[in-house]
């Protein structure tokens, strides 16, 4: 089965070209697609459909992958991934472009957004950065969202 898979490799290629990263990025995911399906295969998945492979699946692990691969990065860059990628309109946004455009907007910004951004982001809810600060939430929130919303603008 998994030779029925790799026929497709251009095809799996320009697929998670698609998603938005490099050709070497896309060649590391579609390898690791290769690992996973060929284990998951050992273990007895069965990704036929008919006397054809299960497209889906494929595509399922692909973007899983890609998406492992953004949350990665964002955890090296500290760039939030939600900015990167728009799953829900379907666009995609070239990931070095964007993280760069956001580390540039957060170094010029006030340290007080630029803080509590960051705070929100990667470690603590509104409300338990208001809870630990004695901010009030609203106020919190209100910077998080107008600071978001300028590093969306700048990426867009």
């Amino acid at each position: 089965m998994l030779e029925k898979v790799f026929k497709d490799h251009k095809k799996w290629i320009n697929t998670v070209l698609k998603f938005g990263c490099s050709k070497t990025e896309a060649e590391d995911i579609v390898g690791d697609m290769y690992v996973i399906i060929g284990k998951m295969l050992n273990n007895g998945l069965n990704i036929a459909y008919g006397d054809e492979v299960n497209y889906y699946y494929i595509y399922r692990t692909l973007r899983t992958s890609f998406l492992q691969l953004c949350n990665k990065k964002k955890k090296e860059n500290k760039v939030p991934l939600d900015l990167i990628v728009d799953i829900e309109s379907g666009e995609y946004i070239d990931f070095e472009k964007a993280s760069e455009t956001v580390l540039n907007e957060l170094d010029n910004m006030h340290w007080y957004n630029k803080k509590v951004f960051n705070l929100v982001q990667y470690k603590y809810s509104i409300t338990d950065l208001s809870k630990k600060t004695n901010i009030p939430y609203h106020s919190i929130y209100n910077t998080y969202r107008k600071t978001k919303s300028k590093l969306e603008d700048k990426i867009k």
